[in-house]
């Protein structure tokens, strides 16, 4: 699978020491002359960026979690001073004072937009698989755009199901995060299709 395995290791330590959450990524800078399909690509996973961090699914960019997670792992610093990703969950929707069941109910719907969101990228991923006027330089510009979608959703995964341990009294979140972890699946597949598109260009370029 396209680098979810690597992207999941190295964010399974990631769940109890995050930072508060950081600024979106824009993708959709200087594409306007993109095919549509590129442009509604990118379009969606700025949408779905902007959307992780404001629900506060996600408490920091990918490079900045790895990096951080990094220096821990050979530099022994200890994030403890660091707010739980609970905690900044918790804020970001209005549950500091919920109980266990208001809390699953929350949670619930927040997967179930997230994998809508996240199953709009497959969309759109598709169409730009289906569209002949890509280049190997614009396809690269959208394998990273998916990259970063597989990143953070990965990061969402591991609250919920820290959420889900947490808050268990209140119901069980299993088959939302399932049903999420599926969807993120699918984007890995269509960055795996993609990047073997940008091979297939670059060798009758080169052929």
């Amino acid at each position: 699978m396209f680098r979810i395995g690597l992207i999941c290791a190295c964010l399974a330590g990631l769940t109890a020491c995050v930072a508060t959450p950081s600024a979106p990524t824009s993708f959709i800078g200087g594409s306007q002359s993109l095919p549509a399909s590129q442009v509604e690509l990118r379009r969606q996973a700025e949408e779905l960026d902007h959307r992780f961090h404001e629900a506060g699914w996600v408490s920091e960019d990918h490079g900045a979690a790895i990096m951080r997670l990094t220096g821990m792992l050979m530099n022994g610093r200890d994030d403890n001073d660091r707010p739980r990703r609970l905690d900044v969950y918790y804020e970001a929707a209005g549950l500091e004072t919920a109980d266990a069941v208001r809390i699953i109910e929350v949670a619930r719907a927040d997967l179930a937009q997230a994998t809508h969101l996240v199953l709009a990228i497959v969309g759109a991923g598709e169409a730009v698989l289906a569209e002949p006027g890509v280049t190997p330089r614009t396809l690269s510009a959208d394998i990273a755009a998916l990259e970063q979608v597989i990143g953070e959703s990965s990061q969402a995964l591991a609250l919920f199901e820290l959420v889900n341990e947490d808050a268990a009294e209140g119901g069980d979140l299993g088959e939302a995060i399932g049903a999420l972890a599926q969807a993120v699946e699918h984007v890995g597949v269509t960055a795996d299709a993609m990047a073997s598109r940008r091979r297939t260009l670059r060798t009758s370029a080169t052929g």
